[in-house]
């Protein structure tokens, strides 16, 4: 079985797990671990709202007893986090909406299946594919429609579409393929997975026939906007799936490639799996008992907040967690796109220009408004980003004849056995000096001058993680001269701190802050809100019913 939507995967997507997801007949050698523990609180911020829409369309409920019903306990799962709940309610307003009138609900799935004689080389004899989205056709059968809610503003995919050309995306051609020839079948549910589709009978002429148009529409839960992203006969189907679709589902569902990061977390194979490293007792928990996870810096900040601060807020990681959409934009505020601006523009130099050090006349013009990568410095923090960028030139590694090789942005995943956590962190910069990797944070800071933390590693988490990770095999093979290094870069130039990550303080310090911000987060299966004044810049403050209002400053209980 496999859905065309996997094709559609980021630079850190794993091609492997997508492969072992579409030959669910594979049988995983045991491992030291459970291959899979299912966590019983909803992952996906669209799951509750698929299932009070097919109440709602399938079963003619009215959308708030829908609602009821598709937020509270059963057997199998908990009732639906408040936070996820208010969203899963607006959403379900919005795409509400966005559907197409004249179109009828259909209570089964398009599903297009092929049929060998004998086994391919894959030892397959049968393949299933199917499409993710709710499906609708016209009385008549002539017009196929497959909408796709999306947790986004139109305007969002619009800019996306106008950067990936829609002609060449293999996961939009499978798709279409599946919407212009699928025949109706019933889906397995997610338990029994690797059982075959299963056929509906008696769903009359008009379901069976293939249509005269075929349309993909993403409706956006934000706004209820639609946005139509193919509209094309059977013909026009054919030679794009052809073209693009065909060839790459032969290329995924062969994959061999491992990329350890996020998709790890519910990947049978994690536990044994060639490419992800393992390192016993980084986050310093004993435990194996709770669902596999992936964990960062961010979450444990999330989690617990910062040092000293009363802004803790379990109920805010895990809404983070679940990529609930930032309605409101508070996350990005003008001082994060610059920052985000100023990495960017540091990294498209080094990549542009390897080996070469950067200049302070290499920095963009300050007098207004610039760009780097996605991001665009608003006027108002333009020469501030500026000369931040132009700082960096003091303590650029190219500056050193022994550097050999930069690299950016690059996730580090490594297995912390003992907890049973998957530990990513995205790195800012790691360079070869010589033969070992050095581990840098760069960080942008716009106070004139900023003070030198005697708590660096408690202060600054992400440089605590990384004396713990920069002396394992996860950097590279040869680890015995690494060295951490924090780069701030302000205003009125920069500072660099060095940290060695072999030396025992530093080692204690770093497990400290690390298990500080994990421990309880490890063991918390409620996420329960804690309500303050920091309620005021998150961005999850908008579905969180205990959110502290917008004005107050006293903290609830």
């Amino acid at each position: 079985m496999f859905a065309g939507s996997f094709l559609r995967q980021s630079d850190s997507s794993c091609p492997y797990k997508g492969a072992l997801k579409t030959r669910t007949g594979i049988k995983l050698a045991p491992g030291p671990l459970p291959a899979y523990k299912a966590d019983p609180r909803e992952g996906f911020n669209l799951g509750r709202l698929g299932d009070a829409l097919d109440l709602i369309e399938h079963r003619g409920i009215e959308p708030e007893e829908a609602l009821r019903q598709a937020l509270a306990a059963t057997r199998e799962r908990p009732e639906a986090d408040p936070g996820l709940a208010a969203w899963t309610r607006f959403a379900l307003d919005r795409y509400l909406e966005g559907i197409t009138p004249g179109l009828v609900p259909l209570s089964y799935s398009w599903i297009l299946i092929t049929q060998l004689r004998k086994p391919d080389s894959r030892g397959a004899k049968r393949y299933e594919q199917c499409v993710w989205g709710r499906p609708y056709a016209s009385a008549d059968g002539r017009v196929r429609e497959l909408c796709v809610p999306v947790a986004r503003r139109r305007r969002e995919f619009e800019h996306e579409a106008a950067t990936v050309s829609a002609a060449e995306r293999a996961d939009l051609a499978a798709a279409a393929q599946v919407v212009a020839r699928g025949e109706p079948h019933r889906l397995p549910d997610r338990f029994h997975w690797s059982s075959e589709a299963q056929p509906v009978p008696d769903v009359g002429e008009a379901a069976r026939r293939l249509p005269d148009e075929v349309r993909i529409t993403e409706v956006s839960c934000l706004d209820g906007q639609r946005h139509e992203v193919l509209s094309e006969g059977p013909e026009e189907v054919a030679r794009r799936y052809a073209a693009y679709g065909l060839p790459g589902l032969t290329a995924a569902v062969s994959a061999g490639t491992f990329v350890p990061g996020r998709d790890c977390e519910d990947c049978k194979y994690a536990p044994s799996c060639p490419a992800l490293s393992r390192l016993g007792g980084v986050l310093g928990i004993e435990d194996q008992s709770r669902p596999r996870r992936t964990w960062s810096i961010t979450n444990g900040r999330s989690y617990a907040g910062r040092p000293d601060r009363d802004e803790g807020c379990p109920a805010r990681e895990r809404l983070r967690r679940l990529r609930l959409p930032d309605r409101e934009g508070r996350a990005l505020t003008s001082h994060v796109i610059r920052g985000h601006a100023v990495h960017t523009w540091i990294q498209e130099h080094h990549d542009a220009r390897p080996g070469i050090a950067c200049r302070p006349e290499d920095a963009p013009d300050g007098r207004s408004s610039w760009s780097a990568g996605r991001w665009t410095v608003p006027e108002e923090q333009a020469d501030l980003g500026a000369r931040m960028v132009a700082a960096h030139a003091r303590y650029c590694p190219y500056k050193l004849s022994s550097v050999t090789e930069v690299v950016h942005e690059r996730t580090l995943a490594v297995h912390d056995t003992a907890a049973d956590v998957v530990v990513l962190a995205k790195t800012d910069m790691l360079y070869r000096d010589g033969n070992s990797w050095v581990y840098r944070e760069t960080k942008t800071d716009a106070r004139r001058d900023p003070p030198e933390g005697a708590d660096v590693l408690r202060e600054r988490p992400q440089l605590a993680l990384a004396v713990l990770l920069s002396t394992s095999p996860v950097i590279g093979d040869d680890v015995s001269s690494a060295r951490v290094e924090l780069e701030v870069l302000g205003p009125h130039g920069a500072r660099l701190t060095i940290i060695d990550p072999f030396d025992p303080a530093n080692r204690a310090a770093a497990r400290e802050a690390v298990h500080a911000l994990a421990a309880d987060w490890h063991t918390d299966t409620t996420a329960i809100a804690r309500p303050g004044p920091h309620c005021r810049d998150c961005e999850m403050a908008v579905w969180c019913t205990s959110a502290e209002p917008v004005g107050s400053s006293a903290t609830k209980g």
